[in-house]
């Protein structure tokens, strides 16, 4: 009696698994970006007058809040997850309004005169909290 083993099907490297984990991929990082742009969308307060330096900034148009997107670049398998470009007077010299807002900066304003902007970051704390819950997108993502 002769017993045999097909190993084709049995590997990491066969197209079913390949499938599997890229689509567990996109799904995940899909739900990472979800959840980064909840956050940061959330922690941008519609209220009047500037935010206090540290803080997330104020929204007084709504611009910045619903600009934030995000979509997953399948070239480099990885989430893109950020506020869009604003279109109008939003640059700075080489900074645009939103980095200006998380970052802080000094720019030359209309006039010539330099102004100071304190860091009120908004990207990096919702990115922060969402690696906490990276864990849990990916756990059971494959099948």
């Amino acid at each position: 009696m002769r017993v045999g083993f097909r190993f084709k099907g049995l590997f990491f490297d066969s197209p079913a698994v390949i499938k599997a984990v890229d689509d567990a991929t996109y799904r995940a990082l899909v739900r990472f970006g979800q959840y980064v742009r909840k956050v940061a969308r959330h922690s941008i307060k519609t209220r009047p007058g500037p935010s206090a330096p540290g803080e997330p900034p104020h929204s007084h148009t709504g611009l910045l809040k619903a600009g934030i997107l995000y979509g997953f670049d399948p070239v480099s398998r990885s989430a893109v997850i950020g506020p869009a470009r604003i279109r109008g007077k939003t640059t700075y010299g080489p900074v645009t309004v939103p980095e200006l807002m998380e970052y802080g900066d000094t720019v030359r304003g209309d006039g010539g005169r330099m102004h100071r902007y304190e860091a009120r970051p908004f990207m990096g704390p919702a990115f922060q909290r969402g690696e906490e819950k990276l864990d849990d997108f990916w756990r059971d993502s494959v099948k």
